[in-house]
């Protein structure tokens, strides 16, 4: 937590009151500001797929590094997965293990450190029905942010997040979907093709293209990348990572209480 304890309550407060999602931007940079970060990103919604359609809002970052960043370069950021698979704000590059990086991955790294992102603070937002959101900020010092910096910093994710999302909830509502509409639609957002969906759920081709035309039909969307990104930010489907954490959490329920 930052010198001002007060400053930084009061900072959350408001991030969590505002009226839309611009507003949003300027409270979590202010929030941020309290611990000296003036430059940062965020991703919505997270999935372990980089593929899936997110959200990209950045403040006060390298217009070239986002330019490139939007095209190819989220494909091969390691910074999301591995906020996926840590409990709390980690740091970069203090904290990652360089040799559990693809090559891909380390050089992506290094492009980012040319383009201001040398060392910075990450963690995961969670929101309802299994939604997560990605935040990013430029740590402007040589040395390792303290364990007080990266709870105040993971605060803010949260926060942010949740207002987030009871933002969007607000703004979009979406006509209800049959139980095979969302069946067909999680498979189609876990990258499936629509013969495997077919085959997967025992019905003809064309059925499944008739379910996909009335799904994009009512999430008012025309292609498979905007469907599933409305998908996510919606909850009307949740991250096979979430899935795993549930099966992981029931597996460890059943193992200590049988019967």
């Amino acid at each position: 937590m930052p010198n001002d304890r007060k400053a930084m309550l009061a900072a959350l407060q408001a991030l969590g009151e505002v009226p839309d999602v611009w507003a949003g931007r300027k409270a979590v940079m202010h929030a941020l500001g309290l611990l000296g970060i003036e430059s940062a990103f965020f991703l919505a919604p997270l999935t372990r797929d980089p593929r899936v359609g997110r959200v990209i809002l950045t403040v006060g970052m390298s217009r070239v590094w986002e330019r490139h960043y939007r095209a190819r370069l989220h494909l091969v950021d390691p910074l999301p997965r591995i906020a996926l698979e840590q409990p709390m704000a980690f740091t970069w590059p203090w904290d990652i293990d360089m040799d559990r990086l693809s090559h891909g991955e380390q050089r992506y790294l290094a492009i980012a450190a040319q383009h201001g992102l040398a060392a910075g603070i990450a963690t995961i937002g969670y929101g309802p029905s299994g939604r997560m959101g990605f935040l990013g900020g430029i740590w402007p010092r040589p040395e390792r942010p303290s364990d007080e910096d990266l709870m105040a910093f993971h605060q803010i994710c949260q926060v942010s997040f949740v207002r987030y999302c009871q933002i969007m909830r607000d703004d979009f509502d979406v006509p209800p979907l049959s139980n095979r509409e969302l069946e067909v639609l999680a498979w189609m957002c876990r990258g499936k093709s629509n013969p495997v969906i077919a085959e997967i759920i025992g019905v003809s081709r064309s059925s499944i293209d008739t379910y996909i035309r009335r799904i994009f039909a009512k999430l008012d969307v025309t292609d498979r990348t905007a469907a599933c990104m409305r998908a996510y930010t919606r909850g009307l489907v949740v991250s096979e990572e979430v899935e795993k954490r549930v099966e992981r959490a029931e597996q460890i329920k059943r193992d200590n209480f049988p019967g």
